[in-house]
């Protein structure tokens, strides 16, 4: 059956929202201000605002889900959340380990996205988009390798392990850019957007087929037996996952080949609007089973 969550599971589960949107801010706001940029100085404001907020809510969700793990080990209600002497002991565990690395990525995002944005008096030019991207890059990596030394992926091989890092970069990069490409559709400039939107209508095959791969090969070490994908809660909701993965792909694959050639005129382009909103919807619907997944729930054998 599956498991109701508790106070301190829903609050973990929440925290852990906030850390996969803050990641996937990151990687796909710093992408698509490299590779699909209009051009535009609000475009650029609103994408460095959106990392920016995102570091923060990423900041916060991997903070207060440290103090939870000290309330929950403490067991003695919302004031366990506050005791220092446990809360400095579990900084020598794996835990505070995670907890230093993600805080350090977004941080580093956060600070380095606010240095970045005072410093571009004029619209910057691609060298600024580059030298961001790196900054971004090393922050993401802080938190995607708290990862590999978090929960059931910890115990996995260092291959699996690997696997993991590049999915979540994967994942992030093709759900944290959908904003800024909802973004775009409101330019006026429709030739352009047709353009940028057919670029990453092609880049994001490879995402795809990085994200399909290495999370087969993570799904393989995670599993003893095939058959626990529908015997156990784990399986179940890992399915409810996939079928929400495939239905975001249906939408992603409609814009690519029916709505993103059809732009014309400002009704095609709202139409394509409205899509990336769906895709958006059935997204977050994903990262809540994820969070399950990694917070409520783990493989029979884990």
């Amino acid at each position: 059956m599956f498991s109701v969550p508790t106070s301190w599971e829903l609050t973990s589960l929440v925290c852990k929202l906030l850390l996969y949107f803050g990641a996937a801010s990151i990687a796909g706001g710093s992408l698509c201000l490299w590779l699909y940029n209009n051009g535009k100085r609000q475009f650029f404001e609103k994408v460095i605002s959106y990392i920016m907020l995102g570091a923060f809510l990423g900041f916060l969700g991997t903070l207060v889900n440290y103090f939870v793990q000290v309330g929950l080990i403490n067991a003695r209600g919302l004031t366990g959340m506050f005791d220092w002497d446990m809360a400095s002991l579990l900084l020598e565990t794996q835990l505070g380990e995670v907890t230093y690395m993600r805080l350090t990525g977004f941080i580093l995002a956060f600070m380095s996205s606010l240095i970045f944005f005072r410093k571009a008096v004029r619209l910057p030019q691609q060298s600024f988009y580059r030298l961001l991207l790196g900054v971004h890059g090393i922050a993401f990596l802080f938190v995607a390798f708290s990862f590999t030394k978090a929960g059931h992926v910890s115990v996995l091989t260092g291959i699996a392990r690997t696997a993991v890092v590049f999915h979540l970069y994967a994942f992030s990069a093709w759900i944290g850019s959908l904003f800024p490409l909802l973004l775009l559709t409101n330019s006026t400039e429709l030739n352009l957007l047709k353009k940028l939107m057919q670029q990453f209508g092609d880049n994001a095959l490879g995402i795809v087929i990085i994200l399909a791969g290495m999370g087969a090969l993570m799904l393989l070490e995670l599993l003893d037996n095939p058959a626990e994908l529908y015997t156990t809660p784990y399986g179940w909701v890992f399915l409810l996952k996939l079928f929400l993965v495939l239905v975001t792909l249906s939408v992603a694959v409609i814009n690519k080949l029916v709505l993103v050639p059809a732009i014309v005129n400002n009704a095609s382009a709202l139409r394509l609007r409205r899509s990336i909103r769906v895709e958006m919807v059935a997204i977050t619907l994903v990262l809540i089973a994820t969070s399950y997944l990694s917070t409520i729930v783990g493989p029979a054998g884990h």
